[in-house]
């Protein structure tokens, strides 16, 4: 059981929707069938014929943190039916519609009637099922987890869940005591009176923790491993290969400057305007005498000079338009781009096997740790190639088929579409990816940060190839890391999205996309 009674303080957990999350109850219950739609950031949710209990039990989430057990008496304490225990046919309704929805419902702990902890689920792909706490072994914050102040509360998040956690009250400070990787019965529920807030008694720490771990922002230790007299504990997390290349400060922005895994404001939402004077387009002067430096003539350039010099003067206002791309055009985009030239080893301290490669675009340290992956949509007809994702093989110039998944794959163009602000899907998509080891590896503290210029670069290069040789193009400012992930079958934290790009015949004067909006 996750609630107890001790020294005369009861635990009790509550329920309640986001509050981003809206209820419409707009009919009339006696008379069947009688939908209820909750609108959320993440689209409309519908039930077609709830029941009473169901109806009831969301009309109160909406208003704020409610027990359950005041809608229907046999609700389980923790949310999940304990084996061989019969519930009514209103319980086992109320819970399907509960775990149906469980990435809109916040999660909070309250003794007696103040909350102290919620859990507030942060993309559709939250899911949250707090088990008991085994006491035997130890407990520690996610490395990955940080905490900050946040409107009102102390926050847990970590780009490792779909949850954080708030603290709504200063006796939840104590849950930290036990969360530094020391069993529960070593470490004590609380620390002395005198260090600070008054202490909370066992069970009620217990059920916070079990809620921070079910959230992926503590972690027990593995079974078998708890630690002793001169044993550390040993948590997975620290010898997962898909997380040893990772800094927590590279994985926190990595996750917070893509969709998927928060859920916080993305994009031009001026959200500083009104506190903030409008910065300048141009860094005002310091008063130093001017230099002034020669002008190039254009029009002569365009004449006599390379055709280099048209294409970088008309490359990034060309727009996307509709139109078929051809085989040839498809090679040499990407040939000019981004084929390898070279393979060759570094004599500046590289480990052994560490090799670099030499390709038309730069890359800061030469580590080439991008990827191409070329998605034509399904609409394409009778072409070449046939719809789907394609890798792309730089040192062969090659493509390579993918095994993707359709439905995430239409997400994908969906997602470019709309960010480029065009009237039909986008003839071809190429999502950049990152193989992050390949950068962290022999870069530290910098390795992420790398990766994004090195984006740059690449689109840049795209951009200026394109134009020379006739096509639209428009770079992404925006995608979604995990619907990416998805598509492509990647492992998000080993491999991921990090920059789009679109390919398509170029537009009439005055039509298409207009790149600065996105």
């Amino acid at each position: 059981m996750l609630i107890g009674h001790l020294a005369g303080l009861q635990l009790t957990e509550l329920w309640s929707l986001r509050d981003d999350t809206f209820l419409h109850l707009d009919c009339d219950p006696s008379d069947p069938p009688c939908p209820v739609v909750l609108d959320t950031r993440w689209g409309e949710l519908r039930l077609d014929a709830p029941g009473p209990a169901v109806r009831e039990a969301l009309r109160r989430m909406r208003t704020g943190p409610v027990s359950l057990r005041n809608v229907v008496a046999d609700f389980p304490e923790s949310g999940v039916a304990e084996p061989g225990r019969a519930l009514s046919p209103e319980t086992t309704e109320l819970l399907a519609v509960l775990h149906r929805i469980q990435h809109v419902v916040v999660r909070t702990l309250a003794v007696g009637s103040v909350p102290l902890l919620s859990v507030v689920p942060l993309s559709p792909q939250a899911e949250f099922a707090p088990q008991p706490l085994p006491r035997h072994l130890p407990t520690r914050l996610s490395r990955f987890t940080v905490l900050r102040y946040a409107q009102g509360a102390l926050r847990l998040e970590s780009p490792l869940s779909h949850h954080r956690a708030e603290l709504l009250r200063p006796e939840a400070s104590v849950l930290l005591a036990r969360l530094c990787g020391t069993p529960a019965d070593a470490a004590g529920a609380a620390p002395p009176k005198e260090w600070g807030p008054p202490a909370l008694p066992d069970a009620v720490v217990d059920s916070a923790l079990s809620y921070l771990i079910a959230a992926g922002l503590a972690v027990l230790s593995e079974t078998g491993h708890g630690g002793g007299p001169g044993t550390p504990p040993r948590f997975g997390e620290d010898h997962d290969p898909a997380l040893l290349a990772w800094s927590p400060d590279d994985l926190l922005l990595h996750s917070r400057s893509r969709l998927g895994r928060h859920d916080g404001d993305v994009g031009a939402t001026f959200e500083h305007a009104a506190r903030l004077p409008a910065e300048p387009v141009v860094k005002a002067a310091h008063g130093a005498p001017a230099i002034p430096l020669p002008r190039p003539e254009l029009a002569e350039l365009a004449r006599t000079g390379p055709a280099f010099s048209a294409v970088m003067e008309r490359g990034p206002s060309l727009s996307v338009g509709a139109g078929e791309l051809t085989r040839d055009q498809i090679g040499s985009l990407l040939y000019q781009a981004a084929r390898v030239r070279s393979v060759f080893a570094s004599g500046r301290g590289a480990p052994d096997g560490y090799l670099h490669s030499e390709r038309p675009y730069s890359s800061l340290g030469d580590t080439y740790a991008l990827e191409l992956y070329l998605l034509f949509p399904s609409e394409r007809k009778n072409v070449w190639p046939a719809p789907g994702a394609y890798h792309y093989d730089p040192a062969a110039h090659a493509l390579e088929k993918m095994d993707e998944v359709p439905e995430a794959l239409a997400e994908l163009a969906v997602i470019a579409q709309a960010e480029a602000q065009l009237a039909d899907p986008p003839e071809l998509l190429i999502t950049i990816t990152a193989r992050f080891r390949r950068a962290s590896v022999k870069f530290s503290g910098i390795a992420y940060a790398n990766v994004l210029k090195d984006v740059g670069a690449l689109q840049q290069a795209l951009s200026l190839v394109a134009t020379a040789l006739g096509l639209g193009s428009c770079p992404l400012a925006l995608g979604d890391a995990d619907v990416a992930a998805r598509a492509l079958r990647l492992d998000w934290r080993t491999e991921s999205s990090v920059g789009e790009f679109l390919i398509g015949a170029p537009a009439p004067a005055g039509a298409g996309a207009d790149p600065s909006a996105a």
